[in-house]
Order: structure tokens, then sequence, then C-alpha cells
């Protein structure tokens, strides 16, 4: 199996990199060093140092310099790449970034009882009774096509009524 032709090009690491592509190259050129380590590489960047590393891994970033550091050569090319390649990811364009067959099908066609001792459920019991996996629920609930209460700030809880009413079909 070969290795994918474009680093994570629809991830949120690259599009985060090509849109700041050009304060990253003015931040390269004041460099005093020819070489950054693998955490400064990813300072600069804005990211994490794991898409880092699985780039190099996957061959499309070399650490050649002293310490396997990389060249700001070899940085500015990778930056260029993806500012050609990469395409928008943010929370905004969700729905155009996935296949054309709708996502909440699995939601669509669940059909189960509604427990009667409960008026609300949490993603998790909800995507048991739904057969689906709790990020499904999560993401319905996040692009408005289920509604979703706060139980907490981090938390949602589902109402029978709003299962009953929900509008992602």
């Amino acid at each position: 199996m070969g290795k994918p032709g474009l680093p994570w090009k629809r991830g949120p690491a690259a599009w985060k990199i090509a849109s700041n592509s050009e304060e990253i190259k003015i931040q390269l050129y004041v460099q005093p060093r020819k070489f950054l380590s693998l955490r400064k590489t990813a300072k600069l960047f804005g990211v994490s140092t794991q898409p880092i590393r699985d780039w190099v891994r996957l061959g499309h970033l070399k650490r050649e310099g002293p310490r396997r550091q990389i060249a700001l050569g070899e940085l500015e090319r990778f930056i260029g790449w993806l500012k050609k390649r990469a395409e928008p990811f943010d929370p905004q364009n969700y729905l155009e970034r996935l296949p054309l067959i709708t996502p909440f099908q699995k939601l669509r066609r669940a059909q189960f009882v509604w427990p009667k001792d409960r008026n609300a459920l949490n993603p998790q019991e909800l995507a048991a009774l739904a057969g689906c996996h709790p990020s499904l629920i999560l993401k319905a609930i996040h692009c408005g096509r289920l509604h979703g209460r706060h139980r907490s700030p981090c938390r949602f809880e589902v109402t029978r009524q709003a299962w009953q009413s929900r509008w992602f079909i």
C-alpha cells in the first residue's frame, strides 16, 4: 500500500498552515538558524508536533539537518506545496466536506423505543439505541440537524421531543 498523495490535504493542520503561509514565511526569513527542531517547527506552524511527525514519516517533509532538524528551505517548499493544495477546513463548511450521501442516514433510519422513564438521553445512550457512534449524535447537534440542550457546559442531552421532531431527514 503506497503513501497518500497529499498529507492531510483536508485536515485542519494543513489548512491552518496554508492560510497563515505568508506570516509563517516572514517568520522563516527572520530566523537566525538554518535548521529548526520538530518542536520549533510545530510552534512556527501553530500546530502540534503530531502532524509534523506524520508528514516526516510519510516523506512529505525531510529531516536532514543536524540532530534530524528540518531545513528552512524544506519548510518553505512544504508551505508552498500546502498553500497550493490544502482545502478549507472549518466548522462552517463541515457538511460541504462530507460525501454527497448525507452523514446522518443512520440516524434517519434509526427506529427504537424510547425508554419510558427517561425524558432525555445523553449522546452515548442515544447512540446505543440508534446503533451508531456517539460522535454522530454530537455532529448532528453541532450542525443544527438535531436539537440538543446543554446538561452541563460540555455535555449535551437530547429530549424525547427533540428526537421525535428531528429535522435531519
